[in-house]
């Protein structure tokens, strides 16, 4: 009598303890304006206050409702979040070479190229490199 009673008052200690934990903690939210994922370069930009819409490295649209509590958004090491002083680089065959253009991530996605990666660098690098503040 004496284990079951040992028993009961545990899993009641227990059974509380994992109810209070459960519910202080709250779920990571996605909070930017727009998002690029190095790995695959898609970018995510935010359409409402919880879905993001996903778009694929060419400029195709593949999602319009990303949740903003996904996982992947919150906490890949492969996301970065997109700001005004971000650009984009672009890339296309033309001639059997690779040609790439720089694009601020705020500017649409031009036809025909390929969003390969970012430059999280402001206009002021690019208009004096080798400058430092």
């Amino acid at each position: 009598m004496k284990k079951l009673f040992c028993f009961i008052i545990i899993f009641l200690f227990w059974g509380i303890n994992t109810a209070a934990i459960g519910a202080e903690s709250t779920k990571d939210m996605a909070k930017g304006d727009a998002y690029f994922d190095v790995a695959t370069g898609h970018r995510y930009i935010k359409n409402s206050n919880t879905t993001y819409a996903e778009y694929s490295k060419r400029g195709k649209l593949l999602r319009t409702d990303v949740p903003n509590t996904q996982p992947h958004l919150v906490k890949s090491n492969y996301i970065n979040e997109l700001t005004h002083e971000s650009y984009l680089v672009y890339e296309r065959y033309l001639n059997k070479e690779v040609v790439q253009q720089i694009l601020l991530a705020s500017d649409k996605h031009p036809a025909g190229w390929r969003c390969e990666a970012i430059l999280p660098l402001s206009a002021e690098a690019y208009e004096n490199p080798g400058i430092e503040e």
